[in-house]
């Protein structure tokens, strides 16, 4: 026997609606979800401390090879690459250290690559030693200028004339007392 009540309509469509929303799990964008929330003073403390207390083992590491985000990923204290990348850049002589650190790194690099060219490559591997090369050459451009970057010179040619920069001017000059009057009309 049939209802005697009509169903409304659409009430079938929402219904079907409802029942896909509950067999999928929806996943919210990453920027919608929400921001992570502040250390408290004695979180952001710690956090200090620790940074003070592994800062000399990172500029060691970086020094001999490694990249900040190796040394931190590597560390079981789980330090956030950014804020430890700032506090490292507020203070001059912390950045005057991983800047020394950065340009000594590029000397174990230099010695990186000599090794990838000397390796006994197959013919596969030969694109790999070439990106790798290309990849420390770049690095050691980038944070070694002076000794490693790329040096362009710009010739310049020809000369300026004050004197003839003057004259041409003097000549887009209007003489006033050839400039008559006209009257409109």
């Amino acid at each position: 026997m049939e209802a005697l009540t009509p169903n409304p309509v659409g009430a079938d469509d929402a219904h079907q609606l409802d029942h896909k929303y509950n067999e999928q799990q929806l996943e919210l964008p990453s920027w919608l979800e929400p921001a992570p929330l502040k250390p408290s003073p004695e979180g952001r403390q710690l956090a200090l401390v620790q940074y003070e207390f592994i800062f000399m083992r990172v500029i060691d590491s970086i020094a001999h090879g490694k990249s900040l985000s190796q040394v931190l990923r590597d560390d079981q204290r789980e330090i956030d690459y950014n804020d430890f990348y700032r506090w490292i850049k507020k203070d001059p002589t912390r950045n005057q250290l991983f800047t020394e650190a950065q340009e000594m790194r590029t000397e174990f690099m230099a010695g990186e690559i000599i090794e990838i060219a000397d390796a006994d490559d197959s013919l596969e591997d030969v694109q790999r030693s070439r990106l790798k090369i290309d990849t420390r050459k770049w690095l050691m451009g980038a944070h070694n200028r002076k000794k490693y970057g790329e040096t362009k010179t710009v010739e310049l040619g020809g000369g300026i004339s004050i004197t003839g920069a003057l004259a041409a001017a003097q000549a887009r000059i209007i003489d006033l007392t050839d400039v008559t009057d006209v009257e409109p009309l």
